[in-house]
């Protein structure tokens, strides 16, 4: 039984189709690198496996579970990095809450916050409000939050912003140490970090698979080489549709 499998996934925001009939399989201990030019798809399918978003078609199930139409009751087993944190909450406050909706309570509760604030190196602002924070000090208040718990399947949406070299090896770190237990998917731009943290690739284009695999050479020349491909496939259907009448 594979921990995640996304069968045929579609949704539409009005005209603009954002997936199409995606379908791709994670096994526990794989991290899965999430690729594409802007617009291509990715925060949309990392919204979905987090459970906010309801695909029009298709079906999402994680260990032999359908995430749809309640996503509520797999909750717990799903880690997700947030786009925004309270800004009036201390960084202890907010993974508290994070452990509260988890489940953990008492000792257990407070165990857990100090090894979150341990494990994303936090503990210099840790009684510091998110609203004062940096972008990298962010960053890793949210990556505590999608690893809250030890979920399943572990959804990060540009890890790596803001953060500096040596933070960005500690990152790599603790997704690989994530990786051993539960299946990852990584969404960034910077690709060479990219090529660092994963051995398998998504590329989306348009909202359709282009490849699912290992990547046959360099990242980022297999990333434009496929991409462009892509494009001027696209402008040749578009090109003959245009002069049928």
């Amino acid at each position: 039984m594979k921990l995640v499998d996304l069968q045929g996934v579609s949704l539409n925001y009005g005209r603009i189709q954002a997936l199409d009939e995606v379908s791709f399989q994670l096994e526990a201990g794989e991290t899965l690198g999430l690729l594409g030019e802007n617009g291509a798809g990715k925060t949309t399918c990392l919204r979905i496996l987090a459970g906010l978003l309801l695909p029009d078609r298709g079906r999402v199930r994680i260990s032999g579970v359908d995430l749809y139409p309640e996503p509520q009751r797999l909750a717990r087993r799903l880690g997700f990095m947030p786009t925004g944190l309270p800004p009036d909450q201390r960084v202890t406050e907010t993974l508290d809450l994070r452990a509260r909706l988890c489940g953990f309570s008492g000792k257990r509760r407070a165990a857990e916050v100090e090894r979150l604030v341990t494990l994303c190196q936090a503990g210099d602002f840790a009684h510091r409000f998110n609203g004062t924070l940096s972008t990298g000090m962010r960053q890793r208040v949210a990556l505590a939050w999608a690893l809250c718990g030890e979920p399943d399947l572990i959804l990060l949406d540009e890890p790596s912003f803001g953060l500096d070299p040596r933070q960005q090896v500690t990152l790599r770190e603790i997704i690989a140490a994530a990786a051993r237990k539960s299946a990852v998917i990584v969404s960034s731009h910077g690709l060479d970090e990219l090529a660092r943290i994963a051995g398998r690739f998504l590329v989306l284009h348009h909202g359709r698979v282009l490849h699912d695999g290992p990547a046959p050479g360099p990242l980022l020349e297999f990333f434009l080489d496929l991409t462009g491909t892509a494009g001027e496939s696209d402008s040749l259907v578009e090109s003959t549709a245009g002069g049928v009448s």
